[in-house]
């Protein structure tokens, strides 16, 4: 059987990250028996060295390609600048402060032998957590250990039928670094939403999850994710654009047949917002977060309670 090696577009956003982005390309760049990509590097108008860094690695390997943007737009506007420049029939991602390991493309593409009509692959990864502690995604999340902690033991591919239900009813099974997508599903499903500043992966992901029948999981970690306490979902409630992501959800026909999870989300990541106001002693926000995780569903003691103490700001 001849192994399929498809011509794949690697997005990397970067804003200010010269400390970081050279670890990230060197790992593309040592990928072992596959070349058939570019890399596509979208400075997202950084203020340090970034953009020379990135500019002295495109002239010494042709397959890499600087895009700059011209007022800095995110990293759903920095991913949607290397959606419009990819010529590659696959997608795959890589954050600028995250690694690859390197039989990353080798192991996701050969998942096409088995699966030819696939159109997303996925695998595990590490993740780097306090102080530099390397854990692997598979045995610290619940919802990951639950559907592929059997395939790790195996070492088998595992086509997992529709995900869309799971990632509604369960937890999204999708990682940015993680995954192999084909550009056609892109184009049906549309680019990242430029307005929000975090929960951009997992509001792109059920879009993507709603558009297919299944997605196929590689049992190894491919990748490495560093959790820096200086991004943005660290230094701001993550509830905030989570809750915005939902409610576009809402009026989304695609995903009328869970509403109802669809609301109890909105009000989980309402709470989310309500504990980080209550921290920071923003008293109008809390209470105004607490009252929409009860508006949003009224049947948790827990939400009730919540309302209560951002009252008395407790």
């Amino acid at each position: 059987m001849t192994t399929k090696t498809p011509a794949i577009s690697i997005v990397v956003p970067v804003f200010n990250l010269e400390d970081y982005v050279t670890v990230a390309l060197d790992s593309i760049l040592a990928q072992e028996n596959y070349s058939n990509f570019e890399i596509l590097v979208i400075d997202d108008h950084s203020t340090d060295n970034t953009l020379a860094v990135i500019n002295g690695y495109a002239q010494k390997d042709a397959r890499i390609k600087v895009l700059a943007n011209q007022r800095k737009k995110g990293v759903a506007g920095a991913r949607n600048t290397g959606f419009d420049h990819a010529q590659g029939d696959w997608i795959a991602f890589l954050d600028a402060d995250d690694t690859w390991e390197t039989n990353n493309l080798s192991s996701l593409s050969s998942a096409l032998n088995e699966y030819p009509n696939a159109d997303i692959i996925i695998s595990d990864r590490y993740e780097i957590v306090n102080q530099g502690d390397k854990e692997l995604l598979s045995e610290t999340d619940p919802v990951w250990h639950k559907y592929f902690n059997a395939a790790n033991k195996t070492g088998g591919l595992l086509r997992l039928d529709n995900p869309i239900r799971i990632f509604f009813e369960e937890g999204v099974l999708m990682r940015t670094g993680t995954c192999l997508i084909r550009k056609a599903l892109v184009g049906r499903v549309g680019y990242c939403d430029e307005e929000l500043k975090a929960a951009v992966d997992m509001s792109w992901f059920f879009k993507l999850a709603a558009h297919v029948d299944y997605m196929v999981y590689v049992p190894r970690p491919l990748m490495t994710y560093l959790h820096r306490s200086g991004s943005l979902t660290r230094t701001i409630p993550f509830g905030f654009y989570g809750v915005i992501a939902y409610k576009k959800m809402l009026q989304s026909p695609e995903f009328k047949l869970y509403k109802n999870h669809i609301r109890q989300q909105v009000a989980l990541w309402s709470l989310d917002k309500t504990y980080f106001y209550r921290k920071n002693n923003n008293k109008l926000k809390a209470i105004h977060a607490a009252f929409e995780a009860v508006l949003f569903d009224f049947t948790k003691p827990e939400h009730w309670k919540n309302l209560l103490a951002s009252l008395l700001l407790r």
